[in-house]
């Protein structure tokens, strides 16, 4: 199959969002909702679509006989640069895994050439076909220990209570919050201030030819670390956060967003808190503290191994176990 990639003209943006509005599209469901009424619809494809795609963002196109098969958006956001979006035409057990192999060849060029983005980091969800992970890997590509699950049931909680004694819950200013935001993730990993982020770790080696989530292209916890927090930042500004201290002592973060009818929480604490009565007493105490009662409540944490030490003590208080619909694949450039 022969075609060509490169940036998107005018029409073939044109033609990018009529995919997108027809579920051709990396998020259907989110993009769906944006054309599920008729004058949203105009409007994301006349207005805002083309504006975004050109101006905000870059756009790439694979195009066959000036038909666009395929398609990727790069986003950029502070440090980083992300797939805003992406999709082929074609299956992959066609070509459509070379064209999207090319697509992001072609987006990662372009991020380095630009040179303000050390980070760039592809979105997918958890039932994509395996094999795009095996691609991102050959591109060098690592999978992030990053919101992996989540804990979920619905409001109010079966036992509310207090603050725990000792703790206290203040409000930050989101967007000042940045230059405090990599020394709480690192709590979350049990990473020590003092870990060089220059240190190496050994690449795992795999005896299958399935993409290994725990190969990071040698890079030490510290880095990745790094890339994550880099990664985090650009959501501040949309999301409240609270820090949280012990006895005066800050010992970690909530960062609190809300969807539709669901209060979302996402921690970051110190691991001496992991799995306590303690903190079983914060998250119970969260939903009174910023006034949301009914609806639903989603908690998740920045990795996995606080998840699972806390989880005993979550699924005391009714929250149920869920793996996170997406997957967040980073690369340095």
């Amino acid at each position: 199959m022969s075609y060509i990639i490169g940036k998107a003209d005018k029409k073939q943006i044109g033609a990018i969002l009529e995919m997108m509005l027809n579920g051709i599209s990396s998020d259907p469901t989110s993009v769906a909702a944006l054309g599920g009424i008729w004058w949203r619809r105009a409007a994301f494809r006349y207005l805002v679509g083309p504006r975004m795609l050109t101006n905000q963002m870059t756009t790439f196109a694979a195009v066959q006989d000036d038909q666009v098969v395929g398609y990727l958006i790069l986003q950029y956001e502070g440090e980083t640069a992300g797939a805003f979006d992406w999709a082929v035409l074609n299956s992959l057990d066609e070509d459509g895994l070379d064209i999207l192999g090319d697509l992001l060849e072609e987006a990662l060029d372009h991020a380095e050439e630009r040179g303000l983005t050390p980070v760039v980091y592809f979105g997918m969800q958890n039932d994509s076909d395996p094999r795009i992970a095996g691609l991102l890997v050959d591109l060098g590509f690592w999978l992030a220990d990053y919101q992996v699950g989540q804990m979920r049931t619905t409001l109010p909680l079966a036992h509310s209570s207090p603050l725990p004694e000792g703790i206290s819950v203040k409000p930050q200013i989101s967007l000042r919050f940045g230059s405090r935001l990599a020394e709480f993730i690192r709590m979350d990993y049990d990473l020590p201030d003092s870990e060089e982020t220059a240190a190496e770790e050994e690449v795992v080696e795999s005896d299958t030819d399935e993409p290994d989530a725990t190969e990071y292209q040698g890079l030490s916890l510290a880095a990745r670390v790094e890339a994550i927090s880099l990664l985090h930042e650009s959501t501040l500004r949309a999301s409240k956060i609270y820090l949280i201290e012990e006895e005066g002592e800050p010992v970690g973060f909530v960062q609190q967003f809300n969807w539709k009818e669901e209060l979302r929480l996402l921690f970051a604490l110190e691991p001496f808190l992991w799995g306590t009565e303690t903190e079983k007493q914060l998250i119970a105490a969260m939903p009174e503290f910023v006034g949301k009662q009914d609806g639903h409540l989603r908690i998740r944490t920045f990795s996995s191994a606080h998840l699972s030490a806390s989880r005993e003590s979550f699924e005391a208080l009714g929250l149920g176990w869920e793996e996170a619909p997406w997957q967040r694949w980073v690369v340095g450039l």
